[in-house]
């Protein structure tokens, strides 16, 4: 396969008029020099090129998200379980473990994550509180014995008593410790973090909102060690707050996340991009990750690199998969996008197989 007349997105730079060569699902090489159309070359007719998406925050059915998100550019999940009962975590790690071994579009399932269930009932947000549970080693272990190796990340409160244990449990088994759903305070996040805490989940969202030297917050965007993740629907983070944040974190520890909730709420509507729970309670937004590139493009000033490189080599080194994916690069997945200058995807590529293609196109 060749992608020709593609302007293509590299970290520190734009390719104009390149082409890509891919083989057997990798990317063998890229020319600088334009070519001129051959009988089964891709045209990208001066679009973008760009590696596929990494959402490493996106919850329901992994077959249902792959199927949808595909069009909007995402090539790779991390697939997130709400906070639930002990049956219903072990059934959703089962049936993420079973899409993952279910064909050539399982691959793109990169592991689970789990938001709980040591975390506050204080700050559950959507989280079911009725599962919320006091920190312990031994249904720690548990949960880490079910996911069989696919467990990724896992959200906790560190100010809860008996955290700072299971941290460090965490990152003894090469699993991500997320600071999220918390009532903690600086100092109290900041132990924490030395404990093991290398991310934060959906920030500000379910912390002490502001960022004040006093909170979680701040401690998370100053604190080097921690890289964030932010859901720009410019509804859950007002666009205020995430431009402070875009210019106090740097910008290897920004990743853009949807928290999309679409795939579980069987035709229910998104009103103004969020669901809600009846009491107005935010429970996850209907977004997609070209429309957050977008927004931190139009709304926050980012450049259109920066941006790209929040959705896919940022949350490919947060992963540990870089070596493969989140950039264009010889030898690595030929996981691509290639979407216009209305941040419009035209053509989604996984592993060198065309996935989605826009008619007309």
């Amino acid at each position: 396969m060749k992608i020709i007349n593609g302007n293509i997105l590299l970290r520190n730079s734009i390719l104009k008029g390149a082409c890509l060569n891919i083989e057997k699902g990798k990317i063998k090489s890229l020319n600088k020099k334009p070519l001129r159309r051959r009988d089964g070359a891709i045209d990208a007719k001066e679009c973008f090129i760009s590696p596929g998406f990494i959402d490493t925050h996106i919850h329901g059915d992994p077959e249902k998200v792959i199927n949808y998100q595909m069009r909007y550019g995402t090539t790779a999940i991390v697939s997130a379980i709400s906070c639930s009962s002990p049956k219903g975590i072990k059934k959703s790690l089962d049936l993420i473990r079973k899409y993952q071994h279910s064909g050539t579009m399982g691959s793109s399932v990169l592991g689970a994550r789990i938001e709980g269930p040591f975390i506050s009932k204080g700050r559950a947000g959507a989280q079911d509180k009725r599962f919320i549970v006091s920190p312990s080693e031994a249904t720690l272990r548990k949960i880490i014995g079910e996911a069989r190796g696919i467990l990724k990340i896992m959200t906790i409160a560190p100010e809860l008593e008996g955290a700072e244990r299971l941290i460090k449990i965490l990152g003894e088994r090469g699993i991500i410790a997320s600071m999220g759903h918390t009532d903690a305070g600086y100092k109290e996040a900041i132990r924490g973090i030395r404990c093991g805490i290398t991310h934060a989940t959906h920030l500000p969202n379910g912390m002490r909102r502001e960022p004040t030297p006093e909170n979680a917050v701040h401690a998370c965007l100053v604190d080097g060690r921690v890289k964030v993740e932010m859901i720009f629907d410019l509804v859950h983070v007002p666009i205020g707050l995430l431009c402070k944040a875009l210019k106090i974190k740097s910008k290897n520890n920004m990743i853009l996340i949807t928290d999309s909730v679409r795939a579980e709420m069987r035709g229910r509507k998104a009103v103004g991009g969020v669901y809600r729970l009846r009491d107005g309670t935010m429970a996850g937004s209907d977004l997609t990750m070209i429309d957050a590139i977008k927004n931190a493009v139009r709304f926050c000033g980012v450049d259109i690199r920066d941006a790209v490189a929040f959705a896919t080599i940022n949350p490919a080194r947060l992963l540990g998969v870089d070596a493969r994916k989140g950039a264009i690069s010889r030898g690595k997945d030929a996981d691509l996008v290639i979407f216009d200058k209305n941040f419009d995807v035209k053509v989604t590529i996984v592993r060198g197989r065309i996935v989605y293609q826009k008619r007309g196109f």
